[in-house]
């Protein structure tokens, strides 16, 4: 049966729907309004402060670990530069290059080649820092001397001293790479022809003075030189004998004339002029003594000198090495030892150097190139980032970390401490250890003292990292051992400088204080240790503020 054939049933409905309607909205209206209407004290209650409460943390046991955050750059563990050898004249030209950025460098390689003349690359501590020539001593001279032997030439020298050995292993370096070393001097060819011909003349004469010693007959030489001594004697003998004579009758005369002239002034027939001449014989007998005396004594001098004269050379006959033959051939021997003498000098500092520039000794091989100068031709520095006058820079050695630390951070940190280094581009974290710290700050760019130091990975960085800046965590500090650890709001001080936590317990409203030593203090918290055991433990809650 259809709707439609009631009609009055539908009326019905419709009312009864129409008036529940209605009910409920005036139910949910009323519900509203109560909801929303509050009692003066309901909103004095309700807009005023909560009550006041302490605010608390959780006491903690754990490893508290101090750390350092800063940022390195990762460099080589060592570096070395080629510059223009000190044998380029003129501004230099890059004539030959081996070598490009990222190629690795072994021993011997000539990795550059600048006006025509060769720069080598060997395996060496000390920076090389003179020209290397022979007759040379120097830490430096062997070290060059070791970077031969371990490229194949067995050097006889002693170690230290530029020889010939090392002669022979220089010229064997420079022509395997199709060079000619430079020589010590280019006038070294006509010093040597010099003193080869000073050995020359030498060697004639001593010829000349053994011939001359050879020849001599030394026996009638010394009857010749016996017979000249006696003479010599004899004639000395005769001297004395009449000098003596001489003097004794010219003493004589006197005596006579001083006879004669008391005579005379005694005699009272004696005139002035008898006494006159008397007294003038007197002087002129006085004046022969003298004269007599003197010839004597020259006399008897002159035969002395000839006897020493004839006794030195029968000395030197007696004495074949004293006579002027042997005399001449010691001096011959002499000047033909000065000679070779001269010759060795010249010989010892002959032969090839080491021009400063032509060799880069770098601490450890093989090693990467950095950077080098563009292309073949002049070259131009402005091209690269590299250092005034440097042609190509090499790295040597393992990648490193480079930082700069604060003075209060320098404080906190020592060699042989932990550290993280962290690539953030790749989020791949490598364990370092602080190897050196700089004793000595520098003047930063703000005007502040940093130190500098250097970290080393455990593991080898990649060589892509070269120059990247890196995240630096350091330990700088630890408990070591698990230890109660709060927040460092959390203790509070006494006037006398002792240290307290407040804890709460349980629903008490008033803290307890609690004594405490405080040790390591990091990142917000510090280590501590209750004055008395027990009265401390992990999740206490400890006041922090209110």
């Amino acid at each position: 049966m259809s709707v439609a054939g009631y009609p009055g049933v539908v009326r019905r409905r419709r009312g009864w729907i129409v008036g529940l309607a209605a009910l409920v909205l005036a139910s949910g209206g009323a519900f509203v309004a109560g909801t929303r209407l509050q009692s003066p004290r309901q909103a004095a209650a309700k807009a005023a402060p909560p009550a006041a409460s302490w605010v608390t943390a959780a006491v903690e046991h754990r490893v508290l670990t101090q750390t350092i955050i800063s940022r390195g750059d990762v460099v080589p563990e060592g570096s070395a530069s080629a510059v223009a050898p000190t044998s380029v004249q003129g501004e230099p030209v890059l004539t030959g290059l081996s070598i490009a950025a990222g190629d690795e460098v072994t021993e011997g390689m000539r990795v550059i080649e600048v006006s025509g003349r060769p720069i080598f690359v060997l395996a060496g501590a000390v920076p090389i820092y003179r020209s290397l020539r022979p007759g040379m001593t120097g830490t430096d001279v062997a070290q060059l001397q070791s970077a031969l032997g371990r490229l194949g030439c067995l050097d006889s020298d002693t170690p230290g001293f530029f020889g010939d050995g090392t002669k022979t292993c220089v010229s064997w370096l420079y022509e395997r790479a199709g060079y000619e070393p430079i020589p010590a001097s280019t006038a070294e060819a006509a010093d040597l022809a010099a003193a080869e011909q000073a050995i020359t003349d030498a060697s004639a004469a001593l010829d000349l003075a053994r011939h001359a010693v050879s020849a001599k007959t030394v026996g009638s030489v010394v009857l010749a030189a016996l017979l000249d001594v006696e003479a010599a004697q004899r004639g000395l003998s005769d001297a004395t004998s009449s000098a003596a004579s001489a003097l004794a009758q010219a003493s004589a005369d006197l005596d006579d004339a001083r006879d004669a002239l008391e005579r005379a002034e005694s005699d009272p027939s004696s005139t002035p002029a008898v006494i006159a001449a008397a007294e003038a014989e007197v002087r002129r007998r006085d004046a022969a003594v003298d004269g007599t005396k003197r010839s004597g004594d020259a006399a008897v001098a002159a035969g002395s000198a000839a006897v020493r004269l004839a006794e030195a050379r029968l000395g030197e006959a007696r004495n074949p090495e004293m006579t002027s033959q042997y005399i001449a051939l010691r001096q011959a021997v002499q000047a033909h030892s000065n000679a070779l003498a001269a010759r060795d000098a010249i010989r010892q500092s002959a032969g090839p150097t080491v021009p400063q520039g032509e060799v880069v000794f770098v601490p450890a091989l093989p090693a990467r190139v950095r950077a080098v100068v563009g292309s073949l031709g002049s070259i131009d520095r402005s091209a690269t980032n590299m250092s005034a006058g440097h042609l190509a820079e090499l790295a040597t050695g393992q990648l490193v970390v480079s930082l700069t630390l604060r003075s209060d951070e320098v404080r906190l940190i020592r060699t042989g401490m932990r550290a993280e280094v962290l690539d953030e581009q790749t989020s791949t974290a490598y364990s370092a250890t602080v190897v050196s710290i700089d004793d000595r700050p520098n003047t930063g760019a703000d005007g502040q003292l940093a130190f500098r130091a250097e970290l080393r990975t455990n593991r080898a960085l990649p060589v892509e990292l070269t120059g990247a800046n890196l995240r630096v965590t350091v330990a700088a500090g630890s408990t070591g051992a698990a230890s109660l650890v709060v927040p460092i709001t959390a203790i509070s001080s006494t006037a006398d400088g002792a240290t307290f936590v407040s804890v709460l317990s349980g629903r008490d409203n008033d803290p307890i204080k609690v004594a405490v030593t405080t040790g390591l203090s990091a990142d917000g918290f510090v280590a501590i240790d209750p004055n008395k055991p027990g009265s401390l433990s992990v999740a206490d809650r400890v006041v922090v503020g209110r």
